[in-house]
């Protein structure tokens, strides 16, 4: 990149336009609290009186900056992060306060690169976790389910802009100096960044998927053997290899609607009684809520596999009660997958079950639960699934 380019002006304005917000957001919620307009937060006028001045440092320093300069940044995300902990501790965790502490990570990745968007939002996840149990802070599961959207957002629209950037960089310096060179060049960079932008997606599928099963004790091998046993049945039925990769992609977040479920329904060492069992349920459809807005093509697969996934042949599953082909394949594979690794694997409120006893299931349900022709190709292909839970097995 060339710094002294309209690139770097860029990153001077766009930090300005931060600072301004940061300042009018400290200030306005100092005024709130020192005038009384809402109840009255134990120090929260001394922090945001604190942070307003120190961002009327910063954007004086700014001002008189004629080139982008990394100490600005790092000290506006330092305090960011420094006054968001301390927040968090002293008055109750708001989801706009969460917007907010994520629109601070977008930014490190817009304006730092992605080295240091990667590090603000590690250092963020750490924070929140840690002062989650130092002070024991109650967060709800509507705050659990914003910190995953806003990850995933965060993930999606970084990448998106660190692509426009280079492209527009390598473009600029393209037209100025070797043109046919650079030309070949930035095709090269463009096939590499959408690589890294699809490994990504995976990484954050798989890690998301991971926290949702972990909430349940399950480890993160569980998605993972989800995830190649759903591929193996899909090419097994028919479906072409880049479809069967998408599904294998979106399986692991089947169960993201778990982040939802309160600890002590998902964490019974027992059978859950009706009333339980009913709230348990709703992990299907708070999974599709969370992902369905998504034009990624992952993340639509993802929705419709975490809402049919409970589905069952004969019309006797939920959420909605949908019967034969009327489930998405995406969802009778992955019943079939996630039933597999489940009765196969030691659960909180059970052992688990030996080959024979999965078998007899199987064909006791076949044309019941599961798609019959899915059953048949479960077991003409049991070798490959059998591989695939050797290798992943759990230590």
């Amino acid at each position: 990149m060339i710094e002294d380019s309209t690139y770097s002006i860029k990153k001077i304005k766009l930090l300005r336009l931060v600072i301004i917000l940061s300042l009018a957001y400290s200030f306005g919620l100092a005024v709130v609290d020192y005038f009384h307009i809402t109840p009255k937060i134990e120090y929260r006028v001394e922090v945001m009186s604190f942070y307003a001045i120190c961002n009327t440092i910063l954007l004086l320093w700014i001002s008189k900056a004629s080139h982008f300069n990394k100490a600005i940044l790092y000290a506006v995300l330092f305090l960011a992060l420094i006054v968001f902990s301390i927040t968090m501790v002293i008055y109750p965790f708001s989801e706009i306060r969460v917007m907010w502490y994520f629109f601070t990570i977008m930014i490190a990745y817009y304006v730092g690169g992605r080295k240091v968007g990667h590090t603000t939002a590690i250092a963020s996840l750490v924070i929140i976790y840690w002062l989650a149990f130092e002070y024991g802070l109650d967060f709800s599961a509507t705050a659990n389910a914003s910190i995953i959207i806003g990850i995933l957002f965060v993930s999606q629209l970084s990448n998106y802009f660190v692509t426009i950037l280079d492209e527009n960089e390598k473009e600029l310096y393209n037209y100025q100096h070797h043109l046919q060179d650079m030309v070949d060049n930035a095709v090269k960079v463009i096939e590499e960044l959408n690589i890294e932008i699809t490994d990504t997606q995976k990484e954050v599928v798989f890690t998301m998927g991971a926290i949702g099963e972990s909430r349940s004790k399950e480890t993160g091998n569980h998605v993972k053997r989800v995830a190649e046993y759903s591929k193996i049945l899909a090419l097994a039925y028919g479906v072409k290899e880049e479809e069967a990769e998408l599904l294998k992609m979106a399986s692991p977040m089947h169960d993201i609607g778990k982040v939802g479920i309160p600890d002590s329904i998902l964490k019974k060492p027992a059978r859950l009684t009706v009333e339980e069992f009913e709230i348990m349920k709703g992990h299907a459809e708070l999974g599709y809520e969370m992902l369905k807005y998504s034009k990624r093509e992952i993340l639509q697969t993802a929705a419709i596999v975490a809402n049919q996934h409970h589905e069952r042949w004969d019309g006797k599953g939920y959420p909605k009660g949908l019967s034969g082909e009327g489930i998405h394949l995406y969802g009778r594979i992955t019943a079939i997958a996630d039933v597999f690794d489940a009765l196969g694997s030691e659960r909180v409120y059970k052992p688990s079950w030996s080959d024979d006893e999965i078998f007899a299931l199987f064909k006791e349900e076949r044309g019941k639960q599961f798609d019959p022709k899915l059953v048949d190709l479960f077991f003409e292909n049991f070798s490959k699934l059998d591989e695939v839970r050797k290798h992943f097995a759990d230590v």
